[in-house]
């Protein structure tokens, strides 16, 4: 009877150490969902590359949304601290801004929704006498012939 005793309480004390959660093991946090972040950057028109480091991710970047055929993203090398990425941009000759939203996925499951603006071309040069916002021209003025 006292042995059927002390098999109880080592029973008791196994059960007690195996279930106890002070084993250093992950049994108190709770996994943490991916978190969404918002980040912007402006190019200028003339094109050309900029890096951008994307604080708020911890670990390497793993995938990169498609992007306009304007846009060149590639991920650089990730050692520790904050991933970076490289943009690449023509230049916009167009009037207009051009812009669009690219999704950054993190080896961890965060993102980054990148906002990219590339600034419009200043050069707004006439193409004529059709352009009323220019005034000079390249046509020759109007002579009736006497």
């Amino acid at each position: 009877m006292k042995q059927l005793k002390i098999y109880a309480i080592l029973l008791s004390i196994l059960f007690a150490t195996a279930c106890g959660g002070d084993g250093g093991g992950n049994d108190q946090q709770a996994s943490q969902p991916p978190k969404t972040y918002n980040q912007s950057v402006t190019l200028p028109a003339k094109g050309g590359t900029q890096n951008v480091t994307l604080n708020d991710l911890k670990s390497a970047v793993s995938s990169v949304s498609s992007s306009p055929d304007w846009l060149v993203i590639s991920p650089l090398f990730y050692s520790s601290g904050a991933p970076s990425i490289k943009l690449e941009t023509q230049e916009n000759t167009t009037t207009e801004e051009r812009r669009c939203n690219v999704t950054i996925m993190a080896a961890s499951g965060d993102k980054v929704t990148l906002s990219v603006t590339q600034q419009a071309s200043s050069n707004q040069e006439g193409t004529g006498i059709d352009d009323i916002h220019n005034n000079t021209t390249s046509q020759p003025a109007y002579a009736p012939s006497l």
